[in-house]
């Protein structure tokens, strides 16, 4: 049995519409998680890692918005 691997680097709600249906077992995304401690879900009083880089950062209707539509 032969089989292939691609990794795709991009916007995964892009990249999946280019994929033909069935023709795929796995797809492992890494959407952001809004941690930032400046706009998003951050944990202000603990010490947590949190993100301070700009694609972390939503609003949080914006999150709530990205979210629906994963």
């Amino acid at each position: 049995m032969k089989t292939t691997h691609k990794i795709i680097n991009g916007d995964a709600l892009e990249e999946l519409k280019k994929i033909p249906d069935g023709s795929i077992d796995l797809v492992f995304a890494d959407p952001p998680y809004n941690m930032s401690k400046k706009k998003g879900l951050g944990w202000k009083y603990s010490k947590h890692i949190t993100m301070e880089a700009e694609w972390d950062m939503f609003s949080k209707d914006d999150y709530f918005k990205f979210n629906q539509e994963w």
